[in-house]
C-alpha cells in the first residue's frame, strides 16, 4: 500500500506541474466554474481532482507533495500497526504536520482511518489529507487492495450550504410575479327582458379573450423535499375582452346594455365589450417536484373577489360605398355590476399550467342586460 501512495503522489506531482498552465486559461475564464481532472493510475487507483480556478491548482506546487509521500508512508505504517492492536474494529488517526513545523505550507492535517484485518482477509485504510481549510485529499483502500483517491475543493460545503439555503428560501413567505391569458365565454344564460340568449363571440381576434396581471404572496403551510403545499393571495388586474361574431354590435341604450344586428348600410369589424377589474385572489396551492428539484404537478382552488375599475364598448365599422373606417367609443358603468367574485382553481404538469375562473354573480346587473355568467379559461404563465 505504501508504494500506492508513493507513485500516485509522484505522478500527481509530475501532473500538477504539467498541467498547471495548460489548464489556466480554463480554469480561469469564469471563478465560479468547477473544472475536473480525472488520472488513472497503473495500480488501478483513481484521482479525481476538481478546483474551482487556476489559482487553488497552482497553490498545489506549495505544499510539497514531493516530502508528503516520505510522511504517509510513516503515519500508515503507525495507523496499521495501531489497528491491529487496537481493541475495536477501526482506528483512526490525525497528524498535523503544519503545526508540527510551521511556516513550510505543510498539510494542516492528515486523517488515517485503519481497520482491524480479520483471520481471512485484508485489512482497508482510508486517508484524508487536508491541505488547507478549502480542500483536501480522500484516499481508500479496500479489502482487495484497491485503492481511490477523491481531491475535492469546498464543493461539498458549498452544495450543502444551497441546499440548506434553499430550504429555508422554501419554508419562508415570498412573492412571485403572476401572468396568465385566456379565453373568455358566456355560461348559464337565460332569457330575459333585454336578451333571450347568450351572444356569439369571436375568441380568436387580436386583443380578444382574458388577460390578468399580479402578485402572489405566498405563505408556505407544509413543506417537504419534494412536495410544498402553500396559501397564495395578493393583488391582480384582469382584463377581460367580449367580441361579438358577425355583423353584430354591443349597444349603450338608455338605461340597457345589449346586442343587435347592425344594420345592412354598417359593415362592423369589431365590437368589443371591455371590463377592468381590480381583484384578490385567494388559493391555497400544492406544487410537487422530482428527484431532480423539477416541477411535476400542480394544483390549486380557491376564489377571487374584485371591483370594477374600467368598461367601454369599442365599435369599428365601414359603411356601404365608403372605405373609411369609423370608431366609436363608449365609455362608463354600461350597466355591468361593479363587484366580482367567484371561483378558480389551476392544474398543471411540469411547464404546463392551466386555469379556470367562474364569475358567481352576472355579467350585467338584473335586467340591464344579458342574463348571462362569465367563464374565463387559459394558461398560467409564470407564478408560484
Amino acid at each position: 500500500m505504501q508504494r500506492a501512495f508513493l507513485s500516485f503522489f509522484l505522478l500527481l506531482t509530475m501532473t500538477l506541474g504539467g498541467l498547471n498552465m495548460a489548464r489556466a486559461t480554463a480554469l480561469g475564464a469564469t471563478a465560479t466554474v468547477q473544472d475536473t481532472i480525472v488520472v488513472r493510475l497503473p495500480n488501478k487507483a483513481t484521482l479525481t481532482l476538481t478546483v474551482r480556478n487556476a489559482a487553488q491548482l497552482r497553490d498545489m506546487k506549495n505544499y510539497h507533495l514531493d516530502s508528503l509521500t516520505s510522511r504517509l508512508a510513516t503515519y500508515i505504517t503507525q495507523a496499521e500497526a495501531a489497528a491491529k492492536t487496537g481493541t475495536t474494529d477501526q482506528v483512526t488517526m490525525r497528524f498535523y504536520p503544519d503545526k508540527d513545523q510551521p511556516g513550510q505550507n505543510l498539510p494542516e492535517e492528515i486523517r488515517i482511518t485503519a481497520h482491524k484485518p480479520g483471520a481471512n482477509e485484508r485489512g482497508s485504510t482510508k486517508t484524508q489529507v487536508f491541505l488547507n481549510k478549502k480542500f483536501g485529499l480522500v484516499a481508500h483502500t479496500d479489502n482487495d487492495g484497491n485503492t481511490s483517491y477523491n481531491f475535492n475543493s469546498d464543493k461539498k460545503k458549498k452544495t450543502a450550504a444551497d441546499s440548506l439555503k434553499r430550504v429555508n428560501q422554501e419554508r419562508s413567505s415570498s412573492v412571485s410575479f403572476r401572468l396568465a391569458f385566456g379565453l373568455n365565454t358566456f355560461v348559464n344564460t337565460t332569457a330575459n327582458a333585454v336578451s333571450t340568449g347568450a351572444p356569439g363571440l369571436d375568441y380568436w381576434g387580436w386583443g380578444v379573450g382574458y388577460l390578468d396581471l399580479g402578485l402572489d404572496f405566498v405563505q408556505p403551510l407544509a413543506y417537504s423535499k419534494r412536495a410544498k403545499l402553500a396559501l397564495t393571495f395578493g393583488p391582480e388586474f384582469s382584463m377581460n375582452n367580449f367580441q361579438l361574431q358577425g355583423n353584430n354590435q354591443w349597444v349603450q341604450g338608455i338605461s340597457t346594455t345589449y346586442f343587435e344586428r347592425a344594420p345592412d348600410v354598417k359593415q362592423v369589424n369589431s365590437s368589443t365589450l371591455y371590463l377592468g377589474s381590480l381583484n384578490l385572489p385567494v388559493m391555497l396551492r400544492l406544487k410537487l417536484r422530482n428527484k431532480d428539484d423539477r416541477r411535476t404537478l400542480s394544483a390549486g382552488i380557491g376564489g377571487f373577489g374584485g371591483y370594477r375599475v374600467a368598461s367601454n364598448i369599442e365599435t369599428e365599422y365601414k359603411l356601404t360605398g365608403s372605405d373609411y373606417k369609423y370608431q366609436d367609443k363608449i365609455s362608463g358603468p354600461l350597466n355591468l355590476n361593479d363587484w366580482q367574485y367567484g371561483v378558480q382553481g389551476e392544474i398543471g404538469f411540469h411547464s404546463l399550467r392551466l386555469f379556470a375562473k367562474y364569475n358567481m354573480n352576472e355579467l350585467f346587473r338584473d335586467n340591464k342586460g344579458p342574463n348571462t355568467h362569465v367563464l374565463s379559461f387559459g394558461l398560467n404563465l409564470t407564478g408560484f
